[in-house]
């Protein structure tokens, strides 16, 4: 059966902007000029424009044209249990530059997921604290992290600023040793708020990591919720006994 004529062209675009030859940021030619190269009607030329707008490979800017979104280069995040510290040193090491804004702490009563997570009531109260992190000045995720208010209260995790050596050592000091996690990884649309900092397309999804931290008491004591594009990010888990992964790409070793 003979694949459909804006299949196809969609199918190589893709191809020349996954491979680089088209780079993000790059503006694509114009819909008359598609038609000439490809020998093709306007409407098949729209119809292979449309779904690549769909899988987020091409960005519409009205009156100025077709471009590469400039998320669409992908990052690959091997998972760790650490906080910012690791953020910070995992990007830099893979040589990219690191960014966190909007840092906030704030005190809430938390939803009844939420509180399902951290084994309390809804009536209890948590600690919040939220970012904005950024990759070589792209956004990259945003998360937030929650704490039932009988371990945060009169702690540092109240503090407006992030904890320098990371929560999962200022834990350890509290007497909340941290000796196992578990992920639950969910992919859905992006709300509004998030589709306007992740700048996607229509059509890209994210991905939601909520990671809730143990002791050996089987205490929950942490709940870190970390929201990623669908277009620039692969997660990435090692289990048991691998051989080291060969460094290359876009690898970069950060937090969850």
């Amino acid at each position: 059966m003979r694949t459909a004529r804006h299949s196809e062209i969609a199918d190589e675009l893709r191809h020349q902007i996954t491979s680089g030859t088209y780079e993000p940021g790059v503006q694509l030619p114009t819909e008359p000029e598609l038609e000439a190269h490809f020998q093709a009607s306007r409407n098949t030329v729209r119809l292979a424009v449309s779904t690549l707008v769909n899988e987020g490979l091409i960005q519409l800017n009205p009156g100025r044209g077709m471009f590469v979104p400039v998320g669409s280069i992908p990052f690959t995040v091997m998972l760790s249990a650490d906080e910012a510290g690791t953020y910070r040193s995992g990007v830099k090491t893979a040589g990219r530059e690191p960014d966190m804004r909007n840092f906030a702490t704030r005190i809430e009563y938390p939803s009844a997921e939420i509180a399902g997570y951290l084994e309390i009531d809804e009536d209890s109260q948590v600690v919040v604290r939220s970012s904005e992190r950024f990759i070589d000045g792209r956004p990259y995720s945003l998360q937030r992290s929650y704490y039932p208010m009988d371990i945060a209260k009169d702690t540092e995790l109240t503090n407006r600023q992030p904890t320098a050596r990371g929560t999962i050592a200022l834990l350890r000091e509290l007497g909340y040793e941290q000796v196992g996690t578990r992920d639950i990884i969910r992919m859905r649309m992006p709300t509004p708020d998030e589709k306007s900092f992740f700048k996607v397309g229509p059509g890209i999804p994210v991905a939601t990591l909520a990671r809730t931290a143990y002791t050996a008491e089987e205490q929950p004591i942490r709940l870190t919720v970390t929201i990623y594009a669908g277009d620039r990010n692969l997660l990435s888990y090692e289990m048991g006994q691998v051989p080291p992964r060969k460094p290359g790409g876009d690898e970069i070793t950060t937090t969850s």
